[in-house]
């Protein structure tokens, strides 16, 4: 009998989940439609995971296109990795780069870390040190792997760019912002833990 009410409860929440899932969707429908970008970024997610649709990553770009244009900065980001990500969206590196850079422009950490990777990847010495700064906003702005990049850059350069202490710097902002291989760098940097893979 136990059995048979658990059952019955989780069906019915599982019912009752579906319906808040519907109204959600309905609201925010309406709500993107007369202009709120938080409401088409909330259904780029739902489209974007399936949560309560079906999963539909061209439906998910055209919701996050739609907040990213109306400055919503975390839906360029979304949408940029669908362009690189995707195996239902043509892959499109110049447009992830632009949604990336406007939501850098935005303040969005991620995006910035990402714009940073790319001008990296460039021999030009003007390209990185355009990265070196991209890194540098996207770790003050919270992203713990931009920090454990430039920890690890300022550690390991040769010459004049090697800096323990703004190592050190970078790493504990990593550590602070909860990331476990940032408070192993702290360590390792003081010398109170060997790194192996070094």
């Amino acid at each position: 009998m136990k059995i048979i009410f658990y059952i019955m409860c989780i069906v019915a929440i599982t019912h009752l989940n579906a319906a808040a899932t519907n109204e959600q969707r309905t609201t925010f429908e309406k709500d993107c439609k007369a202009g709120q970008s938080i409401s088409c970024h909330n259904m780029g997610l739902m489209h974007a995971s399936g949560d309560g649709v079906k999963k539909d990553d061209s439906k998910a770009l055209e919701f996050f296109t739609k907040a990213c244009d109306k400055n919503y900065y975390e839906s360029c980001s979304k949408a940029a990795v669908l362009y690189e990500e995707s195996s239902t969206i043509k892959q499109d590196s110049k447009k992830a780069l632009a949604l990336y850079s406007k939501a850098c422009g935005g303040n969005d950490a991620f995006a910035c870390h990402n714009v940073a990777v790319f001008y990296g990847k460039r021999d030009s010495k003007i390209m990185k040190n355009i990265s070196l700064k991209l890194y540098d906003k996207a770790c003050n702005a919270g992203y713990a792997n931009a920090c454990i990049f430039l920890g690890r850059y300022y550690r390991d350069s040769k010459g004049l760019m090697r800096d323990y202490k703004k190592a050190q710097e970078k790493f504990k902002i990593a550590c602070d912002l909860n990331n476990r291989q940032g408070c192993k760098e702290v360590r390792i940097l003081q010398g109170t833990e060997y790194d192996y893979n070094h």
